[in-house]
């Protein structure tokens, strides 16, 4: 018999096709069985989230600063997945809520209710695909904070979304509910800001750029946090409006993006800036703790200071050609004297200095509860060798004696500086939120030291000083209390300050730099208004800008401080 072999191979094929069928039958029943049905499950049923109410951002009276909105829409279809919608307002939506409760859906916007805090409070935002590949937890369509207290507190405001299972038709039709997890709104944070303070203080930079922080010595509360040019928070909450709104939004959102004044970088926190004669207290400090110099002691200012063919002029004399003869400390704070300061310096060198800068908290991270921070930098000549690869000299420790020179500070430093000396000597770190733990650390500084340096700040805010602003208000009570030590003055609201013009930048070509003008203040407002501090310390900086690039401590930064405090004493 003849094999027919085409065949025998034909239904081989038709036998192994049918096996092979057999089998996968078998693998999706038996051993996949359980995952198929889970599929089918999935397909089955829906879960819409319900989103948590985010936390209440309160001010320290107990007053909403950031808070949330309720958006309503109106759908044609309850029982579709993605029903069409339109925006309602709110008589409209409490109209449907009455009568058909299922066409009304919400939505939470966060509200900002003073933009010249945007900086501190931040705002939300809809996560991103790289957040979401950082953190395993976050959903599309998540809202998340993105600067300020908005983000570094996210966590606690957001609280825990809920969800809604529905079972569904192959049409995508919702037939029932199967179960309801409720949500868990966040938790609300109560900050140390006074809003109408930081309002006014925004105000009272006008057109200039700068900062203004406000803070309270005694336990590191942060009243006032300015930072000019700024931007409106309120512009990333997406209001449901017409689609018009939505874009001229967007467009505004871009511009400030693109705006070379940077509206988002807090200057405040995040800037680097020379501190000028701001830095003289701390050499003055150094100078006293180290023993080199006393309240006697005395320096003559003849203008310059030649070392080899280099000269180190004074501000007076390099601006007016004068010269002030023997200074002692007290004028030489008074009259931010540099020839004094110099030979302060040279006495105590850099690393003692150095030493000072430090105690104080310059060249280190505050730990404000928002960042990120500038760190500064004190320089060393081990700095110097390791980065520029220059060797230190005598004319870098003159430099950094006025706080010239490489010497970089963030205005929070520069005011953990003044706060500490209102604060007899003790450093508090600053914190923007009433729960964060008070830290304060003495600084181990003689009191007769830090009185002293209080009496020189008291002269420059009197006659005959650096801030001609405030002579007014303290000419007045120190004439009238004469004998009386530096406590007692300001006991009697007289103002201790200090001015500062710091350079930067390249020279011009007439050998001018561009400056920023500093102005530093403690102080006990003559009032008494519940819950505000006994006892203030206020920093003001202007920015130099294209319109002036010599903006000066005592005739930019100073006027501010006075109107701030004519403001806060006026309440």
């Amino acid at each position: 018999m003849k094999v027919n072999f085409r065949f025998i191979l034909f239904l081989s094929f038709i036998i192994s096709f049918f096996f092979l069928i057999i089998l996968r039958l078998a693998d999706i029943q038996v051993f996949q069985g359980e995952f198929y049905k889970g599929l089918a499950e999935d397909n089955r049923f829906y879960s819409l989230p319900i989103k948590s109410q985010r936390g209440v951002v309160f001010d320290r009276y107990g007053e909403p600063l950031v808070s949330n909105i309720v958006q309503y829409g109106l759908i044609n279809d309850p029982k579709s997945l993605y029903s069409d919608l339109r925006i309602i307002d709110r008589e409209e939506a409490l109209f449907q809520l009455a009568t058909n409760s299922a066409l009304v859906v919400k939505d939470n916007s966060r509200y900002y209710s003073y933009p010249s805090l945007s900086h501190l409070l931040g705002y939300v935002g809809e996560v991103t695909a790289e957040e979401m590949r950082d953190r395993s937890d976050l959903k599309p369509h998540d809202k998340l904070g993105k600067l300020g207290i908005e983000k570094f507190f996210d966590q606690d405001l957001r609280g825990v979304d809920g969800k809604e299972v529905f079972e569904i038709s192959a049409n995508s039709k919702k037939q029932r509910s199967i179960n309801i997890s409720e949500s868990t709104p966040g938790k609300d944070i109560k900050t140390t800001i006074d809003p109408e303070l930081n309002k006014f203080s925004y105000e009272a930079l006008g057109e200039q750029k700068g900062i203004v922080i406000i803070s309270n010595p005694v336990n590191g509360e942060i009243l006032s946090l300015v930072t000019k040019p700024s931007f409106d928070a309120n512009l990333f909450s997406k209001i449901l409006t017409d689609e018009k709104k939505d874009r001229d939004r967007k467009e505004l959102v871009a511009e400030l993006f693109e705006d070379e004044d940077q509206p988002f970088f807090n200057r405040a926190i995040a800037g680097a800036y020379p501190p000028g004669s701001v830095f003289k207290l701390v050499t003055a400090l150094a100078g006293l703790e180290e023993g080199e110099i006393d309240q006697n002691t005395t320096v003559l200012d003849e203008g310059s200071i030649k070392v080899g063919e280099a000269e180190f002029r004074s501000w007076f004399y390099w601006n007016y050609g004068k010269t002030e003869g023997l200074v002692d400390l007290k004028k030489a704070i008074s009259r931010s004297n540099d020839i004094y300061f110099y030979k302060v310096a040279e006495w105590i060198g850099v690393d003692n200095l150095a030493k000072m800068a430090k105690i104080f908290g310059f060249g280190e991270y505050t730990q404000l509860e928002i960042g990120p921070e500038a760190k500064g930098l004190v320089p060393t000549p081990e700095w110097k060798e390791q980065v520029i690869g220059e060797k230190w000299y005598l004319g870098n420790t003159y430099h950094m004696g006025i706080g010239q020179g490489d010497v970089l500070a963030s205005p929070l430093q520069v005011n953990g500086l003044i706060a500490s000396i209102a604060n007899e000597g003790v450093w508090c770190q600053p914190r923007l939120v009433e729960d964060t733990q008070v830290n304060c650390r003495g600084l181990g500084i003689k009191s007769e030291n830090l009185n002293l340096v209080l009496s020189g700040m008291i002269d420059a805010c009197s006659s005959g000083g650096t801030a001609f602003p405030f002579f007014e208000r303290n000419s007045a009570i120190v004439s009238e209390n004469q004998s009386n030590g530096s406590t007692d003055l300001i006991n009697k609201g007289a103002v201790a300050c200090k001015t500062g013009t710091a350079e930067f930048g390249a020279a011009n070509e007439k050998g001018f730099r561009p400056t920023h003008g500093w102005l530093v203040a403690y102080l006990k407002p003559k009032f008494n208004k519940e819950n505000f501090p006994s006892k203030i310390v206020i920093t003001v900086l202007v920015e130099s800008d294209e319109v002036d690039s010599s903006k000066e401590g005592s005739y930019d930064a100073a006027p501010v401080a006075k109107e701030i405090i004519d403001y806060i004493e006026s309440r």
